[in-house]
């Protein structure tokens, strides 16, 4: 799927993911071969200790050319690319609408947007929406789609299509056109940070996931049926609040605690997680238990319960985090691997397992051609 389609058609030679962060750019190259993605090349840009952080969306200007910049270090050749608006400026929507066995998508157009129109946080006319059917319209949809909260006893005879909206407004794309345009990239499509996740760490994975993207600043949530995202939530939690808190506990520069987070992780804790990390994690665990229960309670849905967690994300290899995740949960808990369905050099394994996690957004943006 796409909030934003169609500058180009034609297919070009790479595939570029270009995952925009509050903060700088991740990208990733891919190239096709008998049928399989395969690497051609990726980079990344984050501040040095100590710089001020200015985001791309506040100087799109001073974005766009550091976007260049990282695709020319990278040595990057595809000038065609798909980018992914952040979970936190999604607005998502599972709806049910009425359908003919002769309705197609167009005539269907006028029901969804009267529906969204009453969830959306903006004016229609200022959100740039796309709509995804979840049932073929072709096939009878299941039980669960034919009967929406509300509707009338006598009424859901009626057969109901269900629908996932996607939106986001119209001022967050435009800086998304001009960060590119500097960038002197032809941005094909703008995404979603879920479905870029699904085709990276899912797959063709049928059963029922919650994704726990942990960025330094947000972490996302997402639940996953049949590669489809029901829920998506975000938070204002990530790994840089364990930074913030091991400075004021150790009186010590961010620097340095930037270094004591990495190294928790070949500490000997006896099994347990480090009680620097409590505080942070158990924000994440309650929103991850409410993010359950909100899809259990979901009408929409054709199972009620989550198998299994997939984590990604730059904060995702904090130690103790699947343990304590599958302990609170009676779950079982992955980390996931973006790399697995990408062809690549072995000898470049230990970097890739090192820059994966944060890389997982812009490899399945790159992947999306692909598929």
């Amino acid at each position: 799927m796409g909030l934003f389609d169609g500058f180009m058609k034609q297919a070009p030679q790479g595939f570029l993911g270009v995952d925009v962060g509050s903060s700088g750019f991740k990208i990733v190259e891919l190239g096709g071969e008998k049928g399989k993605p395969k690497l051609m090349t990726y980079g990344y840009s984050e501040p040095a200790p100590g710089d001020a952080v200015v985001s791309p969306f506040e100087n799109t200007q001073a974005g766009g050319e550091l976007l260049a910049f990282l695709c020319k270090k990278s040595g990057t050749k595809a000038v065609q690319a798909m980018a992914a608006l952040p979970a936190s400026s999604v607005f998502s929507a599972i709806i049910a609408v009425p359908r003919k066995p002769t309705d197609t998508a167009r005539e269907l157009k006028p029901l969804i947007d009267a529906q969204v129109a009453k969830l959306a946080p903006l004016p229609l006319a200022e959100m740039v929406t796309y709509s995804t059917f979840i049932d073929d319209l072709n096939k009878k949809p299941p039980v669960a789609a034919a009967v929406p909260t509300g509707v009338a006893p006598a009424a859901k005879k009626q057969e109901y299509v269900r629908v996932l909206v996607t939106g986001a407004a119209k001022s967050l794309v435009q800086k998304y056109l001009e960060i590119f345009r500097i960038a002197k990239l032809e941005l094909k499509a703008i995404d979603s940070e879920a479905f870029a996740l699904i085709r990276s760490l899912v797959g063709k994975d049928k059963t029922t996931i919650a994704l726990l993207d942990i960025g330094s600043k947000r972490t996302n949530i997402t639940i996953v049926e049949k590669g489809i995202p029901f829920v998506t939530r975000s938070i204002n939690i990530g790994g840089s609040a364990v930074t913030r808190r091991i400075m004021e506990q150790m009186k010590v520069s961010e620097d340095q605690a930037e270094q004591m987070k990495r190294d928790l992780s070949s500490v000997d804790n006896g099994g347990g997680m480090p009680a620097v990390l409590e505080a942070v994690v158990q924000p994440i665990l309650n929103e991850v238990k409410y993010a359950f229960q909100l899809f259990a309670n979901m009408e929409l849905t054709e199972s009620k319960r989550v198998e299994k967690i997939i984590l990604t994300g730059g904060s995702s290899h904090l130690p103790q985090l699947p343990e304590a995740l599958k302990a609170a949960l009676n779950l079982n808990v992955y980390r996931g691997d973006p790399w697995a369905r990408v062809g690549y050099p072995s000898d470049l394994r230990p970097v890739l397992d090192e820059i994966g996690p944060r890389m997982s957004v812009a490899v399945g943006l790159a992947m999306r051609d692909l598929e």
